[in-house]
């Protein structure tokens, strides 16, 4: 199976690049007579009801389908509240909106981090978990050849010889970059003994296939292709990294602030679809109109793959008694405190930007949260 990734012009607005999920896929679907995203005629970009504009920022991954869903299904107009979906492609750009005020909020993945960190900041809720992830080599490739070293990790393979030097294909800033330093950390090499080449997933993977690079760092639906093409997965996220990531959403410090009704009129939403999406046939059916219509496609064995993989937080997991709010983000911090990209002083301010009263609001119930101890 080939991935495939339509383009789309840049939006004015920005000077970045966010994707409206009217892409010429979601055209091409409507015109062979698919609704796409349940049909509800509510535009990403003009918001969902009355009242103020709420502008989030979402990829469309499996951090970014409840917001999708609960948009087609009508619930944020159903709560009273005006949502902006902008649709961005990786972490990073959102980052970057954030910080130039032109979000309000985000459900994003691990780049979050760099929010969280320059403090101005709130994470509001986990969304998923993040399975799935892995580093991958060819069949030939000296890496896969030297087998497992790493005393504990029987399934990292690889050597100190065999990677030094290499250049890995992947989007930096993000999740799978953070696996990389991990990678290479067990192997007892620094982060300047190898070189991550900056590509965003699919441009990356097609690169890969076609010769390019030594490995390529990337998540699902990329890294389930590439295990079904033959290629060697010589480390995963948790074993490069030793947590379980999760993704959520967070908010501007100021928006939680002055629009507090609002911000938990989302939470309280977001919490609603991803109970929904507990359904797998539910989410199956919307996640795959919804991927298909950005460009991406998937098969039905890979996206069960993810399914599996990837759990919504909602109200029952959350509700567990060993469930810890944000707590992966104590020990990704440390590790890019160590590494020199967050700066000392700057690391505090992720534990400080936990505030889980939003989600205990809508679940009922107090949530525990990681306390940076």
């Amino acid at each position: 199976m080939k991935l495939l990734s339509l383009k789309t012009e840049p939006d004015k607005r920005w000077g970045f690049m966010p994707k409206r999920l009217l892409t010429a896929a979601c055209v091409i679907l409507l015109a062979a007579g698919t609704s796409f995203a349940g049909g509800k005629g509510e535009s990403s970009a003009g918001g969902t009801g009355e009242g103020k504009v709420l502008t989030v920022g979402v990829l469309v991954s499996t951090v970014g389908i409840p917001a999708l869903y609960a948009r087609d299904q009508g619930w944020f107009k159903e709560a009273g509240l005006n949502v902006d979906l902008q649709i961005f492609a990786t972490g990073a750009p959102v980052n970057e909106a954030i910080a130039a005020g032109k979000l309000d909020m985000a459900c994003s993945g691990f780049a979050s981090i760099y929010s969280l960190a320059n403090g101005n900041c709130v994470w509001l809720l986990d969304i998923n978990s993040t399975g799935g992830m892995g580093i991958f080599a060819r069949k030939n490739s000296p890496v896969a050849a030297a087998g497992s070293n790493v005393s504990g990790f029987p399934n990292i393979l690889g050597s100190a010889a065999a990677v030094k030097g290499l250049e890995i294909l992947g989007p930096v800033g993000t999740a799978v970059q953070y696996m990389v330093e991990g990678y290479t950390s067990r192997l007892g090499l620094q982060t300047a003994d190898v070189r991550m080449l900056n590509m965003e997933y699919i441009p990356a993977y097609q690169a890969f296939v076609s010769g390019q690079g030594d490995l390529s760092a990337t998540n699902p639906p990329t890294s389930y292709t590439m295990q079904d093409e033959g290629y060697v997965k010589v480390c995963s996220f948790e074993d490069a990294t030793g947590v379980s990531l999760m993704d959520g959403c967070f908010a501007r410090s100021e928006i939680v602030k002055t629009r507090a009704d609002d911000v938990q009129k989302f939470v309280n939403v977001l919490v609603r679809a991803m109970d929904a999406l507990q359904d797998k046939k539910v989410r199956f059916d919307y996640s795959m109109q919804s991927f298909i219509a950005n460009g991406t496609r998937y098969t039905d064995d890979i996206l069960n793959r993810e399914i599996a993989d990837r759990d919504y937080i909602g109200t029952k997991f959350v509700s567990a008694p060993d469930y810890v709010f944000g707590e992966a983000w104590g020990a990704i911090t440390s590790f890019l405190v160590r590494n020199e990209k967050i700066v000392p002083e700057n690391g505090p301010n992720v534990a400080k930007s936990l505030d889980p009263a939003f989600l205990s609001k809508t679940v009922g119930k107090p949530i525990v949260k990681y306390s940076g101890n």
